[in-house]
């Protein structure tokens, strides 16, 4: 181990999240929260489903506020400006936000599930969430993202376990409860967040004459923007067997979870005052 530059601490505690669908914006939840300064990162189109829930819906509608914390779409220019107002700055992800921002800590949560061939030498502090990354080679720290006992776990060296491709179990449903596109093309919805759907019923149509039905009887969780385009098999909605019990527009179990494990690693980081030795 080696220590940090202290001088840093006290000049700049800006914590970069790529990404900003439902985990990400959990994480940036509890960071703002607890006085962090952040700034999050997304794509032009964003491909979030939860979007009640995702800090990315404000690259389309401008603002979004999850659990009395609100975030605001702008330019790379106005993220001061934004900062300053009390909201987190969102603007769209390139591969050279890094160096124009210079964060101390950067969340990678892209969720690519995917093995980034990064150099951590010479990167900032990172802290990447679930498969894909690789402490002490493409990272500093993982987060487990996979539903069970580990989940949230922080690991110093190594992997989490790698991307299994079902979805976790809610409600005594996995696979069934994630809709995925039929077809490339351009999704219309003709359903709504929050709404009951009957197992069968028709959700919505890609390019207007595929159809996309309900796989069982629940809420309404998740739906990728309506007129997004899609490609085959990608994730595109969510209905959660828990039906009206559940409230879609707060943090899941889940994400709250991992929100706070990414808020106890940057504790660790700056209270231990140490970044691992590579």
């Amino acid at each position: 181990m080696q220590n940090i530059d202290t001088s840093i601490l006290e000049r700049n505690l800006l914590i970069l999240i790529r990404g900003a669908g439902e985990l990400a914006s959990a994480a940036a939840n509890s960071l703002y929260k607890s006085g962090f300064k952040i700034v999050l990162t997304d794509l032009q189109n964003p491909l979030a489903i939860r979007r009640n829930v995702s800090y990315c819906s404000a690259i389309h509608d401008k603002t979004i506020s999850i659990e009395g914390v609100t975030a605001r779409y702008c330019m790379s220019k106005d993220i001061s400006d934004v900062l300053t107002n009390g909201e987190i700055p969102l603007i769209v992800d390139d591969e050279s936000i890094i160096d124009n921002i210079q964060p101390f800590i950067v969340v990678d949560a892209r969720m690519l599930k995917k093995e980034l061939g990064d150099d951590i030498t010479t990167s900032p502090f990172k802290i990447g969430l679930g498969p894909g990354f690789n402490a002490g080679d493409n990272c500093h720290m993982v987060i487990e993202t996979n539903r069970g006992h580990n989940l949230g776990r922080i690991i110093l060296d190594g992997m989490t376990i790698p991307d299994t491709g079902i979805p976790g179990n809610i409600g005594g449903e996995s696979a069934k409860r994630v809709i995925r596109a039929p077809r490339d093309g351009i999704v219309n919805w003709k359903v709504d967040l929050g709404e009951i759907v009957s197992k069968n019923q028709l959700m919505g149509t890609i390019n207007n004459n595929i159809e996309i039905r309900a796989t069982l009887n629940g809420l309404i969780r998740g739906l990728i923007m309506n007129g997004h385009f899609v490609t085959e098999n990608m994730k595109i909605a969510d209905i959660d067997p828990r039906g009206l019990s559940v409230d879609y527009k707060a943090i899941s179990d889940k994400a709250r979870s991992i929100g706070r494990a990414v808020l106890e690693a940057v504790l660790i980081i700056i209270n231990k005052n140490i970044i691992k030795k590579l």
